[in-house]
């Protein structure tokens, strides 16, 4: 993955134009299919081909013996407390993916401190030196083409930046803030504007 461009969002005119390489995925309040409904994701490849994302907000309650196993070839080195973050990237196979803030060990990421990391070498130094944010993704999302596209001209997903502030807060709570992102973005155009209002009733 290369640098991560700022987000655009693609029109009917354009949409094969656009590169949503490193954009945040926010899927619209009334989505209700169970695979993206209420889900954050973020592109890690798109092209005239397809898209490829991962899920940012579907935590994986799992034992990371076997990963570390896999990383250390059965030398574990004090490095399980950084392996405890996993997450459920989508439901198709592939390499274990890291997404963490340390800049020396990126292999793509953007100026905001967001960086991913793939190759097993970067994964092992990784669970080792245990960042402040480091977590792991198994499995990922595919779009064909233009499909992605096409969900977004629907309004099916909203288009974010990868900031931290979305892409490491808790699962729990990641699609409400970045709705709430979302919608402070748009209304900071509007003069006086300055936060989208908490309570329904404040609008």
């Amino acid at each position: 993955m290369n640098r991560l461009p700022s987000d655009q969002v693609p029109s009917e005119g354009n949409s094969q134009k656009v590169l949503l390489t490193g954009s945040v995925l926010v899927s619209s309040p009334w989505v209700r299919d169970p695979n993206f409904a209420n889900s954050v994701c973020l592109i890690v490849e798109h092209s005239d081909n397809g898209t490829v994302g991962v899920l940012l907000n579907r935590p994986m309650v799992m034992d990371p013996k076997p990963l570390l196993n896999f990383l250390f070839e059965g030398e574990v080195v004090g490095a399980a407390s950084g392996m405890a973050h996993f997450n459920f990237g989508g439901p198709n196979n592939g390499p274990i993916l890291a997404i963490h803030n340390e800049s020396a060990l990126a292999e793509g990421g953007n100026d905001h401190g967001v960086y991913l990391s793939a190759q097993v070498e970067t994964l092992r130094q990784l669970a080792q030196s245990s960042p402040e944010h480091l977590r792991w993704f198994i499995g990922h999302a595919t779009w064909g083409k233009s499909q992605l596209e096409q969900e977004i001209v629907s309004e099916n997903w909203l288009l974010l930046p990868a900031v931290p502030q979305i892409v490491f807060e808790q699962e729990e709570s990641m699609w409400k803030r970045a709705l709430e992102f979302y919608g402070d973005s748009v209304l900071a155009g509007f003069p006086g504007v300055k936060k989208v209002p908490s309570q329904a009733t404040l609008n």
